[in-house]
């Protein structure tokens, strides 16, 4: 079963009912404000048509780095560009180099060290940044059809990249793979029951700590919510309180061991409802999103400190999919995306910048097609 990766990911999966669940009825923030604050629309690197963002990592205001990929018949491939703190810098645009790869996922433990993730027709694969050049890393062998979705550095030294393989009969299985900085190596992640599953996101929460989210198909082709913890040792499914029908996560952060955020979406038809779930060391809970939130479909989180900042699409009241940026303040949800009018767009991406705002990246629909979108500030 093969499933979109780059503009609506609809991906989705878990079982539920251990220790670690809560009740489904979403429970936490109901505030919600629209923020005096909106975001800038970086015309810089925004209405390229052929490019699309899925992900973005800042080392620090000044250091920012922002993936995905060109559509283009004769050259696409991956999409690299870079803020060095006064302007963007295209690393990488189309085929010329790595032909046909798809960058899905960055994480930058430091300036001169980053990681992309993605695939290409020879399955997984990651790119390393040192500084002054790229260099490609192969994937661990062994995995028809693998695909790299995303990625964690806790250091440079320690990487996790998850995503999905192909199995017998065709159908997604989840994979996790980890790196020493030089050799990535496959490490055995649990599949639920039913049909399909894969990994989406990953996030490392300490010293032997991390977490994987994604979807599952269950045996009535039903998406379903997954996530998956490493203790150190191995990974194991933990239950989760999700909605009864068609739901999935896209993206996972941690701020702390006992401050992890995951978010998603579940959906009936084209109405959608966002999923936000929070860990705060002993439990899985929900929380709900007021306002254009609640009828979101989240792809990304980023959490830092006492900020958690969550990004995505929302239908307007036209019917158009327009960006979604809100960030959590106290008990509050603040809005700060600004609307692309008026073909619309969505956040694949977003990131935080040490306290000096947000970082939201992913596409926009114009004239001419598909194309980049990045917003800041706030």
């Amino acid at each position: 079963m093969l499933l979109p990766v780059l503009v609506l990911m609809v991906l989705g999966g878990c079982t539920s009912g251990s220790d670690d669940a809560t009740d489904p009825t979403p429970t936490g923030p109901a505030g919600v404000t629209t923020a005096t604050c909106r975001l800038h629309t970086d015309a810089g690197v925004s209405g390229v048509d052929g490019d699309q963002f899925a992900a973005v990592s800042a080392v620090s205001p000044d250091d920012v780095w922002a993936v995905g990929s060109h559509f283009e018949v004769s050259k696409s491939g991956a999409l690299a560009q870079h803020w060095d703190g006064s302007a963007w810098d295209t690393v990488l645009a189309g085929g010329q180099r790595f032909n046909g790869l798809q960058l899905t996922d960055v994480a930058a433990p430091a300036h001169d060290d980053v990681v992309m993730v993605g695939f290409s027709g020879g399955g997984a694969a990651s790119l390393r940044w040192n500084g002054s050049s790229l260099s490609a890393t192969p994937a661990a062998r062994g995995f028809a059809g693998a695909t790299f979705l995303g990625v964690a550095a806790r250091s440079a030294t320690d990487l996790w990249a998850v995503g999905k393989a192909t199995a017998a009969g065709g159908y997604d299985i989840p994979i996790a793979q980890r790196s020493n900085g030089s050799t990535w190596t496959a490490v055995p992640v649990p599949k639920p029951a039913g049909i399909a599953a894969g990994l989406h996101d990953v996030a490392a929460s300490g010293s032997g700590s991390a977490w994987a989210v994604g979807w599952s198909v269950d045996e009535h082709k039903v998406f379903r919510p997954l996530l998956e913890h490493w203790d150190g040792h191995a990974w194991t499914i933990r239950s989760i309180p999700a909605p009864t029908g068609d739901a999935l996560l896209s993206g996972v952060a941690a701020a702390g061991p006992d401050d992890v955020w995951a978010v998603g979406w579940s959906w009936k038809g084209d109405a959608a409802a966002s999923l936000v779930l929070h860990w705060d060391g002993s439990t899985w809970s929900s929380v709900s999103l007021p306002g254009s939130g609640a009828t979101a479909r989240l792809s990304t989180v980023a959490a830092e400190g006492d900020q958690v900042v969550v990004g995505g699409q929302a239908a307007n009241d036209a019917g158009i999919r327009q960006p979604i940026a809100l960030r959590l303040q106290g008990t509050t949800w603040t809005e700060h995306a600004t609307p692309i009018e008026p073909g619309g767009g969505g956040f694949q991406g977003i990131a935080l910048a040490g306290g000096h705002g947000m970082i939201a990246a992913g596409w926009q629909l114009g004239a001419g097609g598909y194309a980049s979108l990045m917003q800041t500030g706030c």
